[in-house]
């Protein structure tokens, strides 16, 4: 009988961690993500971010395709479609589109790890699409 209950309660102990893990991995980096918020001017030139995002929260908005011309739209309500990237990813999108692809200096490399140490709760999401909602926000 207590092999049975041991057994009972191993079993339950791992469907509930395999459970905890996928929910887990819907939230990770990767995952495609449609979002409706504001569109405001980043911290940075040519850089965008969406507030009042629908569901909470504010997400730095990295590697948008000069196509879908994002500074034509800051101040409007936009739902922005793309990729969740980690914060190291984000940073290397954001300065390959700022420099055009060129190399950094080492000086540049240790300033921008300090820079993602403080990013770790940041949202960021590399653009695929955008599309205008209303040309007022909240």
């Amino acid at each position: 009988m207590k092999r049975i209950l041991i057994g009972t309660f191993v079993i339950s102990c791992a469907v509930v961690m395999a459970a905890g893990a996928a929910t887990k991995a819907g939230y990770h980096a990767g995952a495609a993500k449609s979002l409706t918020g504001c569109l405001e001017k980043g911290d940075e030139a040519n850089t965008f971010k969406l507030t009042h995002v629908t569901g909470g929260g504010e997400w730095e908005l990295v590697g948008a395709p000069a196509a879908l011309k994002m500074s034509e739209h800051v101040g409007h309500k936009v739902e922005v479609s793309g990729t969740s990237v980690s914060a190291a990813a984000a940073e290397v999108a954001e300065h390959a589109h700022a420099t055009g692809g060129k190399k950094e200096t080492k000086a540049e490399a240790k300033m921008e790890k300090k820079e993602e140490k403080g990013e770790k709760g940041e949202h960021h999401l590399k653009v695929a699409a955008l599309k205008h909602i209303s040309p007022t926000c909240p």
